[in-house]
């Protein structure tokens, strides 16, 4: 098992007809006949390894070997590149004399240089390799139409190759003459499937498997793409290799690789590089007119900038629209663009799409991505009034009244179900805001028999989400689950894509509340997949929140580490509530771990926001007393208050909802250690559907309890509290039960095959309590490696490994290199020493 990039063969899947003719060219010019091949591509499709292959090809048929590569600043400078390739590849002395400055004009050159083939080709055939010949200098194209047509009659093969934009030069003016006049042409086109499979088992050194396969179809066949991709994810852990298998870890690509695909545009205008920054974000189709508006430009001003970026390879003609020929070169524009200015570009997007008569939903798609930090606040006038809203980046209700007139049957009168769908809209997100779940339900269900009414099928599946997310917040869990157990059809949300991850995302917020973490983190997982195939990553954070919220109470702690590194690479792009989200869930893993400073600094998003703004509370009523039991344990009771103030106002405004009124009741007894309030909030807890926050309630209560002498009853509400937890498989928070218990000197012992199975004494769960940088070290010290030697390989100072292999052995309870080794061997299956 290992991660090193095998050495590529010379040989090429999926160019061997190419090679083949060069191989015969090779063939027919060593007796005595030159010729010409130009080799034609778009960027990273391979020409410079073929040319490098041809020469080792001709090398090892006795040809002598000229290669060399121009680059965009010999078009300035006169004969630039014929001095290059002459300097990099002849003898000082015969360099000197073919470029004696005294006697440098525009013809001297090429009869010093076809005498020195006459010369060189008496012993050995030639084979001259230029890359990216459309950059050469005006004179050292002159040079070279002037020195093939003189070499014709000697050995000598000449290889030109030469990118797919057609920009007008000198140069491409040179090589077309050349192809007028005989030479041949080869153009390389995408890699078949089979080709690409064959490159990925050939560099990784192992069989892919099909997450590796479905990763690299992602890049359509492109060759540099596809050894970028591949060589950066093995470095980057994101795929490893064991049993000569390649699995998938991390679907998404390395940093590196994006800094690979920047550097693969470098090859065009400045101009062309501002268009894609600006289309990369109106998403993978548009229209010349919609990036003309975007970019404020006439469309006719755009079309040879579009020409020259669709000969690139870089777009393609679809008809009416025009697309990214790759897709991760669109992912990794979009991704690059500063927070501002992708936020501007959106709203910008929104106006066009506007303008041109683009579907509603993409409109609103654009409006909802291009809110600013606190795009979902809607501010009322008064706090229980039915308020006059102004939704952020110019009114998300208004996309409600264009997308009903966009959808509306032809039967229909578009304007009054418009204004219909439009006020709906509006009072719906008017009352989530506000937290009103009573009144989110009526909208929702008034959208629904209006969407029914008027054939609206998009909007009908839209707000069938809707009403389930109103019904989950209004503890209603049998209704919101019959309505998202429904398969979720990706017809029905075809005008809708985000629809669709949405629908996992909340069916997965269901299921957590309900205490089914396994089933949870499963629907969660396939809305990060959907995002992903989407091309819509800011979405998925969200569901990756609620998968680091599952790994925390797994105990899951590596894990967990791992989705918040994927959640804040594209958090730049996500919406308040999802940021707020993924704040509190990344402070629950730092108390895990212990880390409260940072913990408190994590939420500082959510605190400036309460009480005013209660979202977080109405989509997780559990966060008040975790957020006040954080500020508390820093000292900060203002903050404390406002979140308790907070928890109270939802429950104020849902009297009848268990989960609002128990959650104000937790909150304020954490707040004050308040027994009777704790007492509350279990007895309000007990009556409804959500069973970890009747454990967590329940142990804040025994907290209490003993503060208060009770030790007794706090021992028997800790075992109720550990029984649920270990029910629902929470081993994270039975853990700290167990821990807390211990402390009151109380065991709770299992024995036999049950202790290794015990989800908090158990071998799994010591394992999971080390950090990714122990697991490195252990797993090295577990190969046989010295302190030393792991230090080096990991670029760590001995005394760094030397902590991390204490923490290890005391979380472990080990105290040898060898009761070590068969832990590992316990959880993992350790690589043969060496095999990196």
């Amino acid at each position: 098992m290992g991660n090193d990039v095998k050495s590529t063969a010379p040989a090429f899947p999926g160019r061997e007809i190419i090679l083949y003719e060069i191989r015969q060219a090779l063939g027919r010019t060593a007796p005595g006949g030159g010729s010409c091949l130009v080799v034609e591509g778009a960027a990273g499709t391979g020409k410079s390894e073929l040319l490098r292959l041809a020469g080792m090809h001709g090398e090892a048929s006795g040809f002598g070997l000229v290669a060399g590569t121009a680059v965009p600043l010999d078009t300035g400078a006169p004969f630039s590149t014929l001095r290059r390739v002459l300097r990099e590849n002849l003898p000082a002395r015969d360099y000197a004399l073919l470029t004696d400055r005294q006697t440098f004009d525009p013809l001297a050159p090429v009869d010093r240089i076809v005498e020195y083939l006459r010369r060189t080709t008496r012993l050995r055939p030639l084979l001259v390799a230029l890359d990216d010949a459309h950059l050469v200098d005006d004179l050292t194209a002159d040079a070279l139409r002037n020195l093939i047509d003189a070499s014709a009659s000697l050995p000598v093969l000449w290889i030109l190759a030469r990118g797919a934009s057609r920009t007008p030069g000198h140069a491409q003016e040179t090589i077309d003459w050349l192809i007028r006049e005989g030479a041949a042409r080869h153009r390389l086109e995408s890699l078949s499937p089979e080709a690409v499979a064959e490159i990925t088992a050939e560099l990784l050194g192992a069989c892919p498997d099909d997450d590796v396969l479905a990763l690299v179809a992602r890049v359509n066949g492109n060759p540099f793409l596809l050894n970028e991709l591949l060589v950066t994810s093995l470095s980057d852990g994101r795929i490893f290799v064991q049993d000569g298998v390649a699995v998938l870890i991390d679907a998404e690509p390395a940093p590196a690789f994006r800094q690979a695909v920047v550097h693969h545009l470098r090859g065009l205008s400045h101009e062309c590089l501002r268009i894609l920054d600006a289309v990369a974000v109106l998403g993978p189709r548009f229209s010349i007119h919609e990036a003309a508006g975007l970019l404020g430009r006439n469309p006719v001003e755009l079309l040879p900038l579009i020409g020259e970026l669709i000969a690139a390879s870089v777009l393609e003609d679809e008809g009416p629209c025009l697309s990214f020929r790759h897709p991760l070169v669109r992912e990794t524009l979009y991704d690059r663009l500063s927070e501002p200015t992708r936020t501007a570009l959106h709203r910008e997007a929104a106006a066009t799409l506007w303008r041109e008569g683009r579907s509603a939903p993409t409109f609103l798609e654009h409006l909802m991505l291009g809110r600013r930090g606190d795009g979902d606040a809607l501010t009322p006038a008064a706090p229980h009034q039915e308020a006059r809203f102004v939704p952020p980046a110019g009114q998300l209700a208004l996309a409600a009244r264009r997308t009903a007139a966009s959808t509306a049957p032809p039967s229909a009168p578009p304007a009054p179900y418009a204004e219909l769908m439009y006020r709906t809209t509006l009072r719906y997100s008017a009352a989530q805001v506000q937290g009103l779940h009573g009144q989110m339900v009526a909208h929702a269900r008034a959208a629904l028999r209006i969407a029914r009414d008027h054939g609206d099928r998009t909007n009908r599946a839209h707000h069938q989400l809707w009403l389930a997310i109103a019904l989950t917040a209004s503890d209603e869990f049998d209704q919101a689950g019959e309505i998202l157990a429904e398969r979720c059809d990706p017809s029905d949300h075809v005008a809708l894509p985000w629809v669709r991850p949405m629908w996992h995302y909340h069916r997965a917020q269901l299921k957590l509340a309900a205490g089914r973490l396994d089933d949870a983190d499963e629907d969660a997982a396939e809305a990060v997949r959907i995002c992903e195939r989407l091309a819509a990553p800011s979405l998925a954070v969200g569901p990756l929140a609620l998968r680091i919220r599952v790994a925390v109470h797994r105990n899951e702690l590596t894990e967990a580490n791992r989705h918040v590194d994927h959640a804040s690479r594209l958090s730049a792009a996500a919406s308040g509530a999802a940021l707020e989200e993924l704040s509190w869930v990344t402070a629950l893993l730092h108390s895990a771990e212990n880390d409260r400073e940072s913990a408190l600094d994590t939420l500082s998003r959510v605190y400036s926001g309460v009480p005013k703004r209660p979202l977080l509370l109405t989509r997780e009523p559990h966060a008040g007393a975790c957020l006040v039991r954080t500020a508390m344990s820093a000292g900060d009771s203002e903050r404390a208050t406002a979140v308790a103030e907070a928890a109270r106002l939802v429950a104020t405004r849902n009297p009848t909802v268990t989960s609002a009124v128990a959650a104000a009741a937790h909150a304020e007894g954490v707040l004050c250690n308040d027994v009777d309030r704790l007492r509350a909030a279990v007895s309000a807890y007990r009556s409804g559907p959500r069973p970890l926050s009747l454990a967590a309630a329940t142990e804040d209560l025994a907290l209490a309890e003993n503060d208060a002498g009770a030790r007794s009853t706090a021992i028997g509400l800790l075992d109720e509290a550990l029984a649920r937890y270990k029910n629902h498989g929470a081993r994270g928070d039975a853990l700290r039960v167990r821990k807390t218990l211990r402390s009151l000197a109380v065991r709770r012992r299992t024995r036999g095959r049950d202790r290794d199975l015990d989800p908090v004494e158990g071998p799994r769960a010591r394992w999971d309590q080390l950090t990714p940088s122990e697991l490195r070290v252990v797993r090295l010290v577990a190969q046989g490696l010295t302190n030393r030697e792991v230090a080096e390989k990991l670029f760590l100072s001995p005394h760094t490994v030397d902590s991390h292999l204490r923490h290890s052995f005391t979380k472990l309870g080990v105290t040898s290199r060898v009761e070590l080794t068969r832990q590992v061997l316990t959880h993992e299956e350790i690589p043969p020493a060496g095999s990196g």
